[in-house]
């Protein structure tokens, strides 16, 4: 099978990159010893869990994703153990483990690896979150008759499942207890092309942003006395052409800063691109921007923009913001729009935004605007600034927030399919 010759190259490709390559390393070294603990017996207490439930994530955003599954599995029954597997280093190393929760990562796609893990394991029931189908190990699961389950799955007409290629764990979904798809389009794709196990699940992104939105704010009170004090344009994940856009946008309608503010919180916090974007701010401007960290107690009354050069500040950040321009659209892929839209916040960003589905849904709602240049930002943010009262939610971040509290995932509704 081309799969199994995949699978055998790629492990020499990482043995070898393994060579020179931290994060590659990390990899190999994190299979190795999941296998070497295959050969151990469970390797927590000595004995296996009494109701073990296996949940696999790609990496740190599929982890995410899978939180809020496990905590209301675990919610309802005390004697569950989650054990999340991870291909991706971050999404290993970045993951903290609550009670009765552990990590491993998962070794490599094969036959003999996937009975192993199973036999061990022997879970009674299997997650996979989103999109990372394991052949071997999904086709292990089934012939063990064990649940196995799909949750948070993206799908398109065009989705490599249902081309030639995918035909092999295509049959094996078709064969699962339940593929959980975000919304009800992807339900009717899912239908026509033969996945009639496929039930509209929702995503669980939504589902962490709006509790979010329930807890008590974690904000400096500095900066928060600072976003309230002006209605606040936020660049979210923003690289180098969402600064471009923005920038020329205040030189192209210098009236309307004194009657805002701006944070920017970049993809990078480097000292070198902060400083990069300050002088980029008093060449195009005129405006002194300020980094955070450089004034986290003693913000200056009459700064109007603020990069934001510390980590964890960004999503609580949008409770007290205006308007979001999201970054990351003008290049390889959208950056989270979700815990902007839950707060509240309307929409930019740019047109790379096909592999995220709420994207179109916020488009489709009219919350959300995809700008292609700088003619269709300018005239984007300036209806947003021209539409939004002070001290009051923006109209179309009202709609923002119900799309985010719409969309959340039923977990409860497959907590009781599970049990």
């Amino acid at each position: 099978m081309l799969y199994n010759l995949a699978m055998r190259c790629y492990a020499m490709g990482i043995g070898l990159l393994a060579l020179w390559d931290p994060k590659v390393q990390r990899l190999h070294f994190g299979q190795r010893e999941s296998t070497i603990r295959l050969k151990t017996g469970w390797w927590l207490t000595g004995e296996a869990p009494l109701e073990l439930i296996w949940i696999h994530c790609a990496s740190l955003g599929e982890f995410e994703m899978a939180k809020p599954i496990a905590a209301a599995l675990q919610a309802a029954s005390s004697q569950r153990h989650i054990l999340f597997t991870f291909f991706s280093p971050s999404g290993y190393e970045n993951s903290t483990m609550g009670f009765n929760q552990s990590k491993a990562y998962l070794p490599l796609d094969r036959p003999g690896s996937a009975k192993r893990c199973l036999a061990q394991w022997n879970p009674s029931a299997a997650i996979f979150i989103r999109y990372d189908f394991w052949y071997h190990f999904i086709h292990q699961t089934l012939q063990h008759k064990i649940p196995c389950y799909a949750l948070g799955v993206s799908l398109t007409p065009q989705h490599w499942l249902f081309k030639t290629i995918g035909k092999p764990w295509l049959k094996l979904l078709q064969k699962m207890q339940g593929i959980g798809v975000i919304n009800h389009q992807m339900h009717q794709i899912a239908i026509q092309n033969g996945l009639h196990n496929a039930f509209v699940f929702g995503d669980t992104k939504f589902n962490r942003s709006i509790e979010r939105t329930k807890q008590p704010s974690s904000l400096p009170t500095q900066l928060q006395n600072w976003l309230i004090q002006k209605p606040t344009l936020i660049l979210g994940s923003a690289w180098q052409t969402e600064i471009d856009l923005v920038l020329q946008f205040f030189q192209n309608n210098p009236e309307i800063l004194p009657h805002g503010q701006i944070l920017i919180a970049t993809h990078n916090i480097n000292t070198e691109l902060c400083e990069s974007i300050q002088n980029q701010c008093l060449s195009k401007i005129k405006t002194k921007a300020i980094r955070f960290s450089e004034y986290p107690n003693n913000i200056p009354s009459n700064t109007q923009i603020i990069i934001l050069d510390t980590i964890g500040h960004l999503a609580e950040s949008y409770r007290y913001g205006s308007i979001a321009f999201i970054g990351g659209a003008f290049g390889k892929g959208l950056h989270n729009t979700i815990e902007a839209a839950a707060f509240g916040l309307p929409l930019i960003f740019g047109p790379n935004h096909q592999k995220f589905p709420e994207a179109a849904q916020f488009i489709q709602a009219g919350c959300g605007f995809s700008v292609n240049n700088q003619t269709e930002f300018d005239r984007t943010l300036l209806h947003l600034f021209q539409s939004h009262t002070q001290n009051q939610l923006h109209p179309l971040g009202i709609i923002a927030k119900s799309v985010a509290q719409n969309q959340q995932a039923d977990i409860s509704a497959f907590c009781e399919r599970l049990s």
